[in-house]
């Protein structure tokens, strides 16, 4: 096993947007795919661009932009919600659909999760680069998941008796742009032996910046960041801590088999074809383990003070939206608490009874002065993010509803309330949305059907199948 530091490789990946871009713009791009899927390539490509002409330059029609404007739209489709965050795959027949990670997404809405599976799915090769470059990646026998390789390092680093900070640029230079590594033959014990050993000896290695030499180190750091593994300031990069089961399942996943490009032959042109339709279905499947990792944030008063009321509410400790419905409850009942203390009964946590289309019971109190003692009733939808929504112009999001919930929307009208809860690194933030049903109604927000129930009876049944057991 060779290893030396100055055997530098250089191994890109798609440019993404700021944090906060990327997580402002995630339920966008996620319901884009969610509403078009399934559909032939021709259909997605021509309704994805309409969509994001309109959603960006206000716009439907894509045909009438500039060529620069249309070269945003198309790296909006291909480049972000492709190749780089997976929310869609196309096969040999040039269908596309959703895929797993993407579904993951909306009906859980726990964007660290998301992120945490791409960063176990990425590695290096892959198919978000032109077919050139992979051909040289496969030359030069690249083969790692390089996230999961940084996470590990940073695990056995941590853990050694003599335990030093490590920098993002030691990170860049030894590991992710080191060609040695990047072919899997280096462990993380003699990466930070040679680290230590270079800081003893105080060696300086060639620094990485600019765009050209520090942007795919910086992608990969923001990647683990929104997948809450790591956390950085502006030199050193470490393990969060609160994150310890996604840091084993990190772990684990180093050293299992990678996506085998390998095993094709890419001097054929139908298998080139294969291999990419087996890649980005690959990409965008959901590691059944995600599903049982739970984001870790540093917990709110709200929840904290609701646990010490034992059972009065039956609050799970695992569940996103007991989490926020608990949030919401007690925000709720110190606001109503200010106004009149005689008149928190009111506030009630209805979340476990169904059939309601709402969560909590409460009143209109101090925001209604001219009707204090009107019920107000309110439905909480939560989302687990890390960086702060911007709610500027490019801001978006989107939420799934029940009929029953539709319908109370409906009922009550102004007094009918969406409670948007978003539980970030640093703080937890709330907004409220009053009267939906009026807003659909005048079309300043957009609701539409994802779930048809059919109902039938016997007279329709064509032929019936049975096996005995």
């Amino acid at each position: 096993m060779s290893y030396k530091p100055e055997n530098q490789y250089r191994c890109t990946i798609i440019r993404g947007k700021s944090q906060s871009e990327v997580e402002d713009l995630l339920p966008f791009y996620a319901q884009t795919v969610h509403k078009n899927c399934p559909c032939t390539k021709e259909e997605f490509d021509f309704r994805c661009n309409k969509q994001l002409a309109k959603f960006f330059f206000g716009n439907e029609d894509y045909d009438g932009l500039t060529d620069a404007n249309k070269k945003t739209i198309r790296n909006h489709i291909t480049e972000i919600m492709g190749k780089l965050l997976g929310l869609y795959y196309t096969t040999l027949e040039d269908m596309v659909y959703e895929s797993e990670s993407c579904s993951f997404l909306l009906s859980k809405n726990d964007f660290p999760a998301f992120f945490k599976n791409i960063c176990l799915n990425f590695q290096f090769p892959n198919f978000a680069d032109k077919f050139q470059t992979l051909n040289d990646r496969l030359q030069n026998k690249i083969n790692i998941r390089p996230m999961c390789y940084v996470v590990a390092f940073l695990d056995y680093a941590r853990k050694q008796t003599i335990n030093k900070a490590i920098t993002k640029q030691e990170i860049g230079y030894y590991i992710l742009n080191n060609l040695d590594v990047l072919q899997g033959n280096v462990s993380v014990e003699v990466v930070y032996a040679q680290i230590m050993s270079d800081r003893k000896n105080k060696i300086k290695r060639e620094k990485l910046q600019g765009s050209y030499d520090w942007q795919h180190i910086k992608e990969q750091f923001n990647l683990l960041e929104l997948a809450n593994i790591v956390e950085t300031d502006a030199e050193y990069i470490w393990l969060n801590t609160k994150e310890e089961n996604s840091i084993k399942l990190f772990i684990e996943k180093n050293k299992e088999t990678l996506f085998d490009f390998y095993q094709y032959n890419f001097n054929s042109e139908n298998e080139k074809k294969q291999a990419k339709a087996d890649w980005t279905l690959y990409f965008g499947k959901l590691n059944s383990e995600i599903t049982k990792a739970e984001t870790q944030f540093t917990e709110s008063p709200q929840i904290s003070e609701l646990k010490k009321e034992k059972g009065s509410v039956g609050l799970s400790t695992v569940e996103l939206g007991d989490k926020g419905e608990a949030f919401v409850y007690r925000m709720e009942y110190e606001r109503v608490k200010a106004y009149k203390e005689r008149l928190v009964n009111k506030v009630l946590l209805l979340g476990k009874t169904k059939g309601l289309g709402y969560d909590i019971s409460s009143i209109e109190a101090n925001e209604n002065p001219s009707k204090p003692e009107f019920a107000r009733y309110i439905e909480v939808k939560s989302t687990t993010r890390i960086s702060e929504p911007s709610f500027d112009d490019n801001w978006s999001d989107s939420l799934n509803l029940t009929s029953k919930e539709w319908i109370a929307a409906e009922q009550y009208g102004e007094y009918y309330n969406i409670y948007r809860v978003y539980f970030t690194k640093k703080k937890t933030i709330v907004i409220k949305i009053n009267n939906p049903f009026k807003k659909a109604e005048e079309n300043e927000i957009e609701v539409f059907p994802t779930i048809y129930q059919m109902d039938f009876t016997a007279k329709v049944i064509k032929k019936q199948y049975e096996e005995n057991v």
